[in-house]
């Protein structure tokens, strides 16, 4: 039976990552139905390029007094007469959409943690869940078998040279221009790098001038060795992370495409990140975590590097 089906989904690049094993099983299940996805329209550059979806509708999460923005995504959303909706979101945002769509459309099938919906997931400690088993739990209740790691297959394909030739991994040292406490110091990804060299173990940095230009300018400075592969895209990142024998990131976008690639990784955070709730999928996973990140020492890191067996 052909569908016409909403997935709701907003949040940051890793939360877009994160739930592509979910997009995938959504698929698995209806594979003759349309397939839309809502989501911020921040980051496009990826969303764009997802296999799993039909169509997306962009927004940009307007404010509330933004009521033109609101009416606009309600219209859109209402006149497509969506028939299931996965709300992978459940936010008080998505709960206005409920209203809106079961208000023209009452016999919609809703999936989601809000209440209303017919395929609710919400127990008592819901918010000590880890997102992944949300999803995984609330998928389920309309038996739906969840794939257990992301898959960015289609990012994989990336022809790269002046690959080393001998054993690399790889260096996120960036973070959102918001989430600058969230950046392990530049200084200490340089002493690392430093480090690896003498192992005969290769670095290549990887992030955006326009974003974390100061940091990767330092490292560069300060590990004249280091493999210079900033400014690329994403396929280049999710390509060269296949090829690693490991990544040390902070908790950023780039480091959720290097697990879903497959590369092992040591995750360092800081206390604004909770590693049992927001769990890093796609490869064995090495946390380092302090309330400053700074804290983290580099002997830590260097004795507990997740690397390819």
């Amino acid at each position: 039976m052909s569908n016409n089906i909403l997935i709701i989904k907003h949040g940051a690049l890793g939360d877009l990552i994160q739930i592509t094993n979910a997009l995938k099983s959504i698929r698995h299940k209806y594979p003759e139905s349309k397939i839309t996805l809502l989501t911020d329209i921040k980051f496009k550059f990826f969303s764009d390029r997802i296999i799993f979806i039909d169509e997306i509708i962009y927004e940009n999460r307007p404010s509330f007094l933004r009521i033109d923005e609101w009416l606009t995504i309600i219209l859109k959303i209402t006149r497509r007469n969506f028939n299931i909706v996965f709300d992978l979101q459940n936010s008080d945002r998505t709960s206005v959409y409920y209203f809106f769509i079961r208000l023209f459309n009452s016999k919609v099938i809703w999936s989601g943690s809000r209440k209303g919906g017919k395929y609710k997931y919400h127990p008592n400690n819901f918010e000590s869940v880890p997102i992944k088993d949300r999803i995984k739990n609330q998928l389920a209740l309309m038996n739906i078998e969840i794939y257990d790691n992301p898959d960015i297959s289609w990012m994989l394909n990336k022809n790269i040279i002046n690959l080393p030739n001998n054993d690399f991994v790889i260096l996120l040292p960036g973070s959102s221009l918001e989430h600058k406490h969230k950046r392990w110091p530049a200084e200490k990804f340089a002493e690392l790098a430093n480090h690896l060299k003498e192992r005969n173990i290769d670095s290549i940095i990887l992030g955006q001038s326009h974003s974390e230009g100061e940091e990767l300018k330092k490292i560069k400075l300060l590990a004249p060795k280091i493999i210079d592969f900033s400014n690329q895209d994403l396929d280049c990142l999710a390509t060269t992370a296949s090829k690693a024998i490991g990544a040390i990131g902070n908790d950023t976008g780039p480091t959720f495409i290097a697990a879903a690639a497959g590369c092992p990784i040591t995750w360092l955070l800081s206390s604004h990140t909770d590693p049992n709730i927001t769990q890093l999928l796609g490869s064995k996973v090495n946390t380092l975590k302090k309330d400053n990140i700074s804290d983290i020492t580099t002997d830590e890191v260097k004795n507990n590097l997740a690397l390819r067996d």
